[in-house]
């Protein structure tokens, strides 16, 4: 009876992916930042302000087993620099782009990042993440100007890859 119970431990254990947590670390070191559990397909958002038109931005990603962060859409409500104005061709997938409401919303459609490298802001860009009910203010892990990388792991995919 026991080494049925042990098998079916076992089996249950890696038949599913398993808890996934959501990260960032230090670009050129390395260092664990933050790391929080997640579930697959959960939504991260990265909120700012953008550095140009100072005007608020909404990066939405999700969690993969197989390839870490997608990109799932971005909202703004005025143009600038570095943001879509209308559908974009990556990686042979086009983009929706759309005006919802008093602003505008590129749908990226689950399009696969890895990882997200990154500079963190100075406070008047003020990156902030939302993971489930938590909002981390990246100037709370990191200087201004540190390069970081936000990422993803299971127990199937190493947090190295």
């Amino acid at each position: 009876m026991l080494v049925l119970l042990m098998l079916t431990v076992l089996l249950s254990d890696s038949a599913g992916p398993g808890p996934a947590w959501f990260g960032a670390r230090g670009h050129e070191t390395g260092d664990v930042l933050l790391s929080l559990p997640v579930e697959l397909g959960q939504r991260v958002e990265l909120v700012h302000t953008h550095s140009v038109h100072r005007r608020p931005v909404h990066e939405v990603y999700s969690v993969s087993v197989s390839d870490g962060l997608l990109m799932e859409e971005i909202r703004f409500d005025a143009h600038g620099a570095n943001l879509p104005s209308g559908p974009e061709t990556i990686g042979g997938v086009t983009t929706t782009f759309e005006r919802v409401g008093s602003g505008y919303r590129a749908d990226h459609h689950g399009r696969p990042l890895g990882t997200v490298r990154m500079v963190v802001g100075s406070g008047d860009v003020d990156h902030r993440l939302v993971v489930a009910d938590k909002e981390i203010r990246l100037l709370d892990l990191a200087e201004p100007g540190t390069r970081i990388e936000l990422y993803t792991w299971t127990h199937l995919r190493d947090p190295g890859e």
